[in-house]
């Protein structure tokens, strides 16, 4: 029982690892679709979707015929999404270590690694993925609740984009991660996919939720809305910067992963 529920939140993190990227730990990809119209009940149904979706990858898509179509196509938007963390990889090194813009090599040489350590199959990307995002999360958690100001938060959404938003992010970001979520289901019992779905989405909407919060009047101002937040303070935007990197790196080696198992080009290590 207890090794199970170990692999649930490992398959959790993996699953996280997938979604979470620069976009998300900056702020900007939040701000876009939840901040604006951020609620109590446009949370709620953002984590009934997310949990809903992966269960259902992860149960009805095992053996499904489906993954001959989708598999090229979800490996194409992997591709995409490999090729704008890279990109992201080079802004952060920039700022971390200032570094010239033009110096490539350290992102080329950290892609590369990644994709030696993706070769290894899914058991070694959930390894990275649960030794990088617990501190990830902790971190996202605890400056947001050293920002945020809010006294409250309205139950319903004020339009119809507070719930259209959130169906079309979980949508698209459930699609992208479909390989890995539906590989990191095949070891757990029914049962136990509940408790992962239910992990994965209790976690990253919590830090939707916070982020919102802490990004809602930022977000017009700046591109990265939660880094703005913090450029009074060195100490901490070299954090951000960290766990920024943590997130490009999970999301760059799913990426990675999917396209050599679903895009038809199977490479062993």
């Amino acid at each position: 029982m207890r090794r199970l529920f170990l692999c649930s939140v490992a398959c959790a993190f993996t699953i996280i690892g997938s979604i979470i990227g620069a976009g998300f730990v900056t702020g900007k990809e939040v701000f876009v679709f939840f901040a604006k119209d951020i609620s109590l009940g446009g949370m709620y149904f953002t984590f009934l979707c997310f949990a809903f979706a992966i269960y259902f990858v992860m149960t009805f898509m095992a053996n499904s015929c489906v993954i001959k179509h989708v598999g090229v196509f979800v490996s194409v938007a992997n591709l995409i999404v490999a090729g704008c963390m890279i990109s992201a990889l080079d802004s952060v090194y920039q700022r971390l270590f200032c570094i010239s813009k033009n110096i490539k090599i350290f992102s080329i040489i950290t892609a590369i690694l990644l994709f030696i350590i993706s070769l290894g199959g899914l058991g070694r990307v959930e390894r990275f993925c649960s030794l990088t995002l617990p501190f990830v999360i902790v971190v996202i958690v605890i400056l947001c609740v050293i920002k945020i100001d809010e006294n409250s938060v309205p139950i319903a959404p004020k339009s119809y984009l507070g719930v259209t938003k959130p169906f079309v992010y979980v949508g698209f970001n459930v699609v992208l991660s479909f390989g890995v979520i539906k590989n990191s289901g095949e070891k757990l019992s029914p049962p136990f996919k509940i408790v992962a779905s239910v992990i994965t989405s209790f976690l990253i909407c919590t830090c939707i939720f916070l982020l919102s919060l802490a990004v809602k009047n930022e977000g017009y101002k700046s591109e990265m809305p939660f880094l703005s937040l913090f450029y009074s303070n060195k100490k901490l935007l070299k954090i951000i910067d960290i766990i920024t990197l943590f997130a490009i790196y999970s999301t760059l080696i799913s990426a990675l992963y999917t396209i050599n198992n679903f895009g038809g080009i199977k490479i062993n290590a």
